[in-house]
């Protein structure tokens, strides 16, 4: 585990937001030596915050084992060289931090690839400056030096390196397109969990095949941390009321969300786009739960996924004084981790897929049995009953399947 330092620096400075950095420190596997906090009038713009802060930031750091100064927002190339310079110690912003974890939780190769795509893109403009100690001097005239030499090797490489993983992560896209059209070939809605990292999605997935499927394999990790999940999961849902879904997991929010990170994560995301339905999941113990939400909605939006029909769930009611389990309009209140609410999430799912549904009563002959394969696909059957005259059935029909049908309805 790394010694870091850390430190907050802005206008304004929230105690939840604080935390979050923290938080992420911790998901980073960094052990925090010393918090160094100063609330700014105006930026610096050589070093983001003020001479005094840095003298006692390096006054600090003599004789001790750091490995990384962080600091909790994003740095401009200039003013991580001036600061490592100063300290004498490697520099992380926000974003590097970011990345960090995303590279220690990537497991898949579409993951591994999609963040070494985003470091790389954010390693490229720090080359400035970055070989100095070659040499530049040394080069006259038309003549280069050794280190302006060495820079552009540098950068040429990870150009060539930047183009390689974007052109196999365009592979995955079509790859995924494929897998995509094969599941939609299966009428089966797809039903999105979306939110804040850390709220509960995974949980949610977990308690959902717990009761629907009951198979450990298919279960996705399920961690009280910060960007437990990278890779989106999609598992198949069929509930006690006959009603089958895909259900999709992917990677959460947070604030201030490099936006490196949304482009390599793409074709992730995007799973996103495709869905009839979205869960945003939302810690409703958080006191920034709100604010968690307006990230969630811009992040959508980024990805062109705001549109979509929603539910929202405040997740973790347990742990704060919200009544549950309670439904009110498009909003559901529950507990996943003490399994309340399941029912009345999977009532207002139903109808959020299913709008335009009919119960109607019908008596379908038996020389039409093979009718009954469509009928439980794209209905959903609530009481069978043979007898003499056929197969009577109580049942949720769509409207073409009213029309289809209308003959076998009891008026």
């Amino acid at each position: 585990m790394e010694n870091v330092v850390i430190v907050f620096a802005d206008k304004e400075l929230m105690e939840e937001e604080q935390q979050e950095f923290v938080e992420l420190i911790k998901a980073c596997d960094m052990d925090i030596q010393q918090e160094f906090i100063q609330t700014l009038r105006e930026i610096n713009f050589r070093t983001y915050i003020g001479k005094g802060k840095c003298e006692e930031i390096r006054d600090y750091l003599i004789d001790k084992e750091i490995a990384h100064v962080v600091f909790d927002h994003d740095l401009t190339p200039l003013q991580i060289r001036n600061l490592e310079e100063y300290f004498q110690v490697p520099v992380m912003d926000r974003t590097e931090l970011i990345l960090a974890i995303f590279e220690k939780r990537a497991e898949s190769r579409v993951a591994r690839l999609q963040v070494e795509q985003a470091s790389l893109s954010k390693l490229l403009p720090r080359l400035i400056g970055a070989n100095t100690q070659l040499g530049r001097q040394s080069g006259s005239g038309k003549n280069k030096g050794a280190g302006e030499k060495q820079l552009e090797l540098d950068r040429r490489r990870i150009k060539s390196r930047i183009s390689e993983v974007n052109r196999e992560l365009k592979k995955v896209e079509l790859e995924r397109m494929t897998q995509r059209k094969a599941r939609q070939k299966s009428d089966l809605p797809l039903v999105s969990l979306v939110g804040y990292t850390n709220a509960g999605k995974s949980t949610i997935l977990n308690r959902m095949l717990d009761q629907c499927a009951g198979k450990e394999e298919k279960k996705v990790l399920e961690k009280d941390m910060l960007f437990a999940t990278l890779d989106t999961s999609i598992r198949q849902i069929k509930t006690k009321d006959g009603d089958e879904f895909l259900l999709s997991d992917t990677v959460g929010f947070v604030s201030e969300l490099p936006h490196s990170l949304i482009k390599a994560f793409h074709s992730t995301l995007e799973e996103v786009k495709y869905a009839s339905l979205l869960l945003q999941i939302v810690d409703a113990s958080s006191s920034q739960h709100m604010k968690q939400m307006e990230i969630t909605q811009e992040t959508l939006q980024e990805i062109g996924a705001s549109h979509i029909p929603m539910i929202t769930v405040y997740n973790k009611c347990d742990q704060c004084d919200f009544r549950y389990p309670q439904v009110s309009g498009n909003d559901i209140y529950m507990s996943a981790k003490e399994g309340i609410g399941f029912d009345e999430l999977y009532q207002k799912i139903h109808q959020m897929l299913y709008p335009n549904e009919m119960k109607v009563h019908m008596l379908l002959p038996y020389d039409q049995s093979k009718c009954m394969a469509e009928l439980i696909r794209k209905g959903h059957i609530l009481s069978r009953e043979d007898d003499m005259h056929g197969i009577s059935l109580e049942i949720l029909l769509n409207e073409d399947l009213l029309k289809k049908y209308d003959m076998y309805i009891k008026k």
